[in-house]
């Protein structure tokens, strides 16, 4: 069955609008529910990309959304808990959610993002184990009534990313010094052009319904020689000191309690948890290390949307 209508639940975050650009260019007709659809407007540009005003937590609006849809993809998920938002809300009872969305619309196909290291039973911090949670959920329900394919990525690079652009302006504001925890906490970072095409490769592959594919890029660094990498390509002369893991959890304590949260104590537990793979998939070989090579200047300014549109556009 060649699925043709497809909504993405969370699809104004990062990896969403990268999907969204990639379903569309292969000739899907995409729905992307939003809170604020007048910070989408790079979605313009192309005619199968539906932008919805809604609320995707409201149970009776999001059966209401998938309606008319075969498929549904799930990108939902947070790095941080709040006060609206737990991680059992967000990873958990809202997968109960979609399930019973799904289920009314007589929806079969379900592709859902959780995450390298997830693991209900021992993953190293709350953030991974209702990851893991959630992601059991789904594949127990798949296995009589859903058609399920999960995806664990590495953390995901690009130039409109929130993990290589947050440690860039880190350091533009660090005092020639940045104090650096878990620094040599490993990754095997995948390319979001990479990650979102070997997503949208399942859509139609019954050989994917029940898989769990882990994403990773072609090589693993520690967490400090990504950011010596992002410091160099900006031509930084800041020093990267190394924290000892008791300065570390110090560190995590009293940045919790901050606004914005930039390191909890959840965070650091979850950087214990190696986010490699044993190898890597075919279709992820961009290293991020030349990526960051060849464009440095992104890291020195802010991007634009001709340069934003361009990198979607002409992969």
């Amino acid at each position: 069955m060649k699925h043709n209508n497809i909504i993405l639940i969370g699809g104004s975050g990062f990896v969403g609008k990268h999907l969204a650009i990639e379903l569309a260019q292969r000739g899907y007709n995409v729905t992307v529910p939003s809170r604020r659809p007048h910070r989408l407007s790079e979605f313009k540009v192309l005619s199968n990309i539906t932008v919805v005003q809604a609320n995707i937590m409201d149970q009776a609006e999001l059966t209401a959304l998938c309606k008319g849809h075969d498929v549904v993809f799930n990108l939902v998920g947070i790095l941080n808990e709040s006060k609206q938002n737990s991680f059992r809300k967000i990873h958990i009872d809202f997968i109960k959610s979609i399930v019973q969305s799904c289920q009314t619309n007589n929806i079969k196909r379900l592709l859902h993002v959780s995450a390298l290291g997830a693991n209900q039973a021992s993953g190293g911090s709350q953030y991974l184990r209702t990851k893991g949670e959630g992601e059991n959920l789904l594949h127990t329900f798949g296995q009589n009534k859903l058609e399920v394919t999960s995806f664990q990525p590495s953390v995901i690079f690009g130039m409109d990313d929130s993990f290589i652009n947050r440690f860039s302006g880190i350091l533009k504001l660090s005092m020639g010094i940045f104090p650096l925890a878990c620094p040599n906490s490993r990754f095997s970072p995948v390319f979001i052009g990479d990650a979102v095409s070997a997503m949208a490769d399942t859509i139609d592959d019954r050989n994917s319904f029940s898989k769990r594919y882990p994403l990773c890029g072609p090589e693993t660094l520690t967490l400090k020689q990504i950011v010596e990498l992002i410091n160099k390509a900006q031509q930084s002369h800041c020093k990267i000191v190394s924290l000892p893991d008791s300065i570390a959890r110090l560190q995590a304590v009293i940045l919790q309690n901050l606004p914005g949260k930039l390191f909890t104590m959840d965070n650091y537990r979850s950087l214990q948890t190696p986010s490699t793979c044993d190898s890597n998939v075919p279709a992820c070989t961009t290293s991020l290390t030349n990526y960051i090579k060849g464009l440095p200047h992104l890291y020195s300014r802010r991007p634009t949307y001709d340069e934003y549109r361009k990198q979607l556009l002409n992969r």
